[in-house]
C-alpha cells in the first residue's frame, strides 16, 4: 500500500519535477496538492501564476487542490497559522 502525502505545489517546474519523481517512485500516493494564494491578488504566492491556471493545473493532473488564503501583507506567523490550520484537517 502506498503512503499517502500532500505535495505542496507552487505550480512551477520544481513542484512539476517533484511531482514526477513521487509518482514514479511507487512508494507515495499523492492525496492533494496545497498551496497558498494571496487573496488580494488571486494567485499563488511563491510565482504568481493566476488561481485559474492553478485549477487547470490541478484538473490536468488529476489531483485535488487545497487553497489556502494569506493577505498580501502576510507575516510569517499568519502563514503558518493558516498552514497548520489546513494540515490539521487532514
Amino acid at each position: 500500500m502506498l503512503e499517502p502525502v500532500v505535495l505542496t505545489w507552487s505550480g512551477g517546474k520544481d513542484s512539476a519535477l517533484a511531482l514526477h519523481y513521487i509518482k514514479t517512485s511507487r512508494q507515495y500516493q499523492i492525496t492533494y496538492l496545497l498551496t497558498t494564494i494571496t487573496e488580494d491578488y488571486n494567485r499563488i504566492s511563491m510565482h504568481g501564476v493566476r488561481s485559474i491556471l492553478l485549477d487547470n493545473q490541478s484538473e490536468a493532473l488529476g489531483l485535488p487542490i487545497e487553497k489556502v488564503f494569506i493577505s498580501k501583507n502576510s507575516s510569517n506567523e499568519e502563514y503558518e497559522n493558516q498552514m497548520r490550520e489546513k494540515l490539521l484537517f487532514y
